[in-house]
């Protein structure tokens, strides 16, 4: 079953090898990085998967409930990750 999971603050430490993990071992799934970098989040911690065909990053804050609306309907969202 192909899923479509949100990930949040996957650009820091912890998240990037949560992020990293689910790319790899899940390729049938769509994972949706959703980070608003600040002081912790760091793009470069996923350089190596950046390009991967079921990866995708979102900069946005999960304080806004509209923008995370409009996300979580526009990738099909099915799954968080928080």
């Amino acid at each position: 079953m192909k899923r479509n999971i949100l990930i949040t603050g996957g650009a820091g430490f912890i998240g990037s090898h949560v992020v990293r993990l689910f790319v790899n071992k899940y390729p049938d799934y769509h994972i949706v990085n959703l980070d608003k970098l600040t002081y912790a989040g760091n793009l470069a911690n996923l350089k190596d998967i950046e390009d991967r065909p079921n990866y995708s990053f979102v900069k946005a804050d999960i304080a806004d409930l509209d923008e995370m609306r409009r996300i979580i309907t526009e990738n099909h969202i099915d799954g968080i990750i928080h």
